[in-house]
């Protein structure tokens, strides 16, 4: 790691000071600290790629300090640390998070260097949160129009993993803007504009027509396992939307079960009340239908009974914090255990490491998706399969 990457602490203690930056500079960076936040302030630089803040200081918190780098739009790598307990720092992180702070880590006091030489080494360089900055600025609806027109959008696909045999279980679609100045922009950076502008239809029916045609090109038909596609809820509130996905499907020479439509759990809960009929029918007519982001909504548990879903997908959150946070690992098994019970299979997403897929092992899950087991990857590597 070179020396141009760049570390500042914030922290009262002096002692506290010398050993971040000890272990930040065995670590590769080059190291600063400040144990006022004027002198914080001052000190943090456009090019620093990493903060370590502590939480408790005698003349601001560190809420406040992380309020003040959300407000600056600060790009910079997040590293938590407090002596207070650990639910104090996962609030925190939680709420750094929802300010669109990259939080990288939350260390609690006392620690040794080599913990936070770790976490270093994970990554340094600074890496832009999903909200603010100027690649994710209002896009205007002309823009979109011309997006589409111009086939400007693509469909990625990240393979999904069946745990027991490590056999590929299924695809997820995920579309890509091919933007013609700021380069390949990922759905975070423009879903939001499409569903504020009255395009987010346009949008999914263009990206199932590209996912029923990329299966239709490939090689090996009895090779072919489902894709997965992410339906807008907004498409709820059309009575004749089975038929129409019918059609399409047939169109292509596919059949039901080549599709899974993904529906994250709080656009369902918005929906809900008028969709029963349509997601019953969806049902009836073989349609597969996947609850997204399960997890993050509110009073879901009481829908599941209601909801004729087969599958549920197990928010990304659960997953990465399962290993360090017991009462994340603690839902998302119970979670498992649920769903088996009402006859649904579970995909986990986001597994990036062997120790999070032998976690998900041991408690059952079915299904893993994640930078581990493979990235999103053209329209090409469909045809491979």
């Amino acid at each position: 790691m070179g020396a141009l990457n760049k570390l500042l602490v914030l922290d009262d203690d002096s002692d506290m000071c010398a050993l971040v930056a000890h272990a930040a500079v065995s670590a590769g960076f080059e190291a600063a600290a400040s144990t006022h936040f004027e002198q914080f302030k001052t000190s943090l630089a456009p090019d620093t790629s990493v903060v370590v803040l502590d939480l408790m200081m005698p003349e601001v918190d560190g809420i406040e300090v992380l309020r003040y780098l959300s407000e600056q739009r600060y790009p910079a790598g997040i590293i938590l640390i407090s002596g207070y307990d650990r639910k104090v720092l996962k609030v925190a992180a939680q709420l750094a998070a929802s300010l669109g702070l990259d939080v990288r880590a939350s260390i609690q006091k006392p620690f040794k260097s080599s913990e936070l030489q770790e976490v270093l080494a994970k990554g340094g360089e600074a890496r832009r949160p999903l909200r603010g900055g100027p690649a994710d600025s209002a896009i205007d609806v002309e823009e979109l129009r011309q997006a589409i027109a111009r086939d400007e959008l693509v469909v990625y696909y990240q393979p999904q993993v069946h745990i027991k045999t490590r056999t590929l279980a299924g695809l997820e679609a995920l579309v890509r803007w091919q933007h013609p100045t700021r380069g390949l922009l990922p759905a975070t950076a423009f879903i939001e504009s499409f569903e504020a502008s009255g395009l987010i239809g346009e949008l999914t029916w263009l990206v199932v027509r590209k996912v029923l045609a990329d299966r239709k090109k490939q090689s090996s038909q009895a090779a072919r396992v489902p894709v997965s596609v992410n339906l807008s809820a907004l498409l709820l509130r059309d009575l004749a939307l089975p038929e129409k996905l019918l059609a399409l499907i047939s169109e292509h020479g596919a059949t039901p079960a080549d599709l899974v439509l993904e529906i994250t759990e709080s656009g369902l809960m918005k929906e809900l009340h008028t969709s029963l009929d349509i997601l019953a029918r969806m049902r009836l007519k073989q349609l597969h239908l996947s609850i997204d982001d399960f997890g993050t909504g509110y009073a879901m548990l009481q829908q599941l009974q209601r909801v004729p879903a087969r599958e549920l997908k197990l928010d990304i959150s659960f997953v990465q914090a399962m290993l360090a946070d017991e009462s994340a690992d603690i839902i998302l098994r119970k979670t498992l255990e649920l769903a088996h019970d009402l006859d649904m299979s579970v995909v986990a997403e986001g597994v990036e490491t062997v120790e999070q897929l032998n976690r998900l092992a041991e408690y059952g899950c079915d299904v893993a998706q994640g930078y581990l087991l493979g990235r999103p990857s053209p329209t090409g590597a469909l045809q491979k399969i």
